[in-house]
């Protein structure tokens, strides 16, 4: 298959199969999102050391009157920098103890360790998936049947990528190193190691570029994988210089609207863009450059035949009718599993309640903004744009983070509500509740059903595990997730116009 066949396969099944596609890459979302929770209990269990010694305690009475007494204006800092008073110093110190600063540490690199077998369980899940799509099959089948049968293969693969990752850094850490004995020897070491660990990272990524592929499209191991994968450049070197060329280039891309959306202060659609769009449209174009064959876009059983769904239905009717679907959809799980919405919304209060009961005690308030509306921003677009995205990528990874036994979703749950108490308890209400209650009377429920569906999930998963559910349930109930999350999406679209266009003229009238 030429480069353009490849890259035309990869715009087609996007397109015409995103029911396909865009599920098991939710479900990577979901399982990456595992990551968080020994950070999660780290920061928790150092909360609760620093809660019980009235460190934390100490800290937030020596930082209320310093945020009360400092000018945070631009403008102000850098005529009049500000300088930290001693006692708020030496409360930050002492909050930084050693038992402290090792369960943080014990986290992230127990989060690094998760990280890696996380991201070869999301690829395995991935690369299943956009084959099984490619070949007619039903993705969310096709990944979660590949999971089973290659998990071993990808995690193996994800360690071997972390380990060249790290060796490649060491020539750069030994080079940065030597500049505590000679500045000259530094800058010349580390420009050396610069270009060895760069180059062997470049290498090795491009040598094993294709192994994932391998292992789906050839039905083969990891060694096997990596041995045909490491053999391309030499038996079609052109293949590799095609995907090299176009990786690049889409990397480039996403790096171009990376910063127009952070100029623009939308840097939140980076993370739709990049996972939903970028990345399985470059899987895509790679099973088509490995494999070197043409995949007719068929359709799976959950869709009508592509080439007659295409001609009586425009592109922006199915784009209507999705999220229309989507809504019937939420409805739908909302009359059918309230009890997961409840379970999901009780962790949520009992979470935000202890976090108020912590805050509160302190006897603190944070000084109300003199001008509530800058607290959403200065620019309204912006502002709805930001909230619209990330409140749904919130929803989603809670929602497919369900299917690690609803562990991730749990945690969310937690640690979102244990903010809103937190923050509850050192507010005043009258202006907590003037800056939150207009969009939250929407935009907290559907937190609440994305919760609700993340355990519904889990309980499915835990019924295959048991003998209790099917896989055909499992598939069904991914598929419902999927659905949902566009009728949630329309949902979350008002709650953020709410916040960013109505809230702060609101909260500005209760506030005066």
């Amino acid at each position: 298959m030429t480069v353009g066949s490849a890259l035309q396969t990869g715009l087609r099944l996007l397109v015409d199969r995103p029911s396909d596609v865009l599920p098991v890459y939710l479900l990577g979302i979901g399982l990456t999102a595992i990551v968080r929770v020994p950070l999660v209990v780290a920061v928790g269990a150092a909360l609760a050391i620093l809660v019980s010694d009235g460190r934390l305690e100490a800290l937030v009475t020596e930082l209320e009157p310093f945020l009360e007494t400092t000018d945070f204006d631009p403008a102000a800092l850098e005529t009049a920098p500000s300088s930290i008073p001693p006692d708020l110093e030496a409360a930050v110190v002492d909050v930084f103890s050693p038992d402290v600063v090792g369960l943080l540490g014990g986290g992230v690199g127990l989060a690094l360790v998760v990280g890696v077998v996380a991201g070869g369980l999301s690829n395995a899940v991935a690369l299943h998936g956009i084959y099984g799509a490619l070949r007619g099959d039903d993705g969310v089948r096709a990944a979660l049947s590949g999971l089973g049968d290659d998990w071993l293969s990808f995690v193996g693969l994800s360690i071997l990528q972390t380990l060249l990752t790290l060796l490649g850094l060491v020539p750069i850490v030994l080079g940065l190193g030597l500049f505590a004995l000679s500045q000259a020897a530094g800058v010349v070491a580390t420009a050396v190691g610069v270009l060895l660990g760069v180059g062997l990272i470049v290498v090795s990524s491009l040598l094993l570029a294709f192994t994932g592929q391998s292992i789906v499209a050839d039905d083969v191991g990891l060694a096997d994988g990596v041995r045909r994968s490491a053999r391309l450049p030499v038996t079609r070197p052109w293949t590799v210089v095609g995907y090299a060329v176009v990786a690049i280039t889409v990397f480039a891309v996403l790096s171009i609207l990376g910063s127009l959306f952070s100029l623009l202060g939308v840097s939140q659609l980076s993370g739709l863009v990049g996972p939903l769009l970028f990345l399985p449209f470059l899987d895509i174009f790679k099973f088509g450059l490995y494999t070197d064959r043409s995949f007719p876009i068929a359709a799976s059983a959950t869709e009508p035949a592509t080439a007659a769904y295409a001609e009586t239905r425009s592109h922006r009717a199915r784009f209507v009718a999705a999220f229309r679907g989507g809504l019937a959809a939420l409805g739908n799980f909302l009359r059918r599993a309230p009890l997961s919405v409840l379970f999901a919304t009780a962790i949520f209060a009992a979470a935000a309640i202890v976090g108020y009961q912590v805050t509160a005690g302190f006897g603190t308030e944070i000084p109300t903004p003199t001008e509530p509306g800058m607290v959403f921003g200065a620019l309204p677009l912006d502002t709805f744009v930001m909230l619209a995205a990330n409140n749904w990528l919130v929803s989603a990874t809670a929602t497919f983070g369900g299917f690690a036994l609803g562990v991730s979703t749990g945690v969310d749950m937690l640690l979102n509500g244990g903010l809103v108490g937190a923050l509850y308890g050192v507010t005043d209400q009258t202006a907590f509740l003037a800056l939150v209650a207009p969009h939250g009377v929407i935009e907290l429920p559907a937190i609440f059903v994305a919760g609700g569906l993340g355990f519904h999930i889990a309980a499915v998963v835990l019924g295959v595990l048991t003998g209790g559910a099917t896989v055909t349930r499992l598939v069904e109930t991914l598929r419902l997730a999927y659905r949902v999350l566009l009728g949630l999406a329309v949902v979350l679209i008002v709650a953020a116009l709410i916040e960013a266009f109505l809230t702060p003229a609101i909260a500005a009238s209760i506030l005066g």
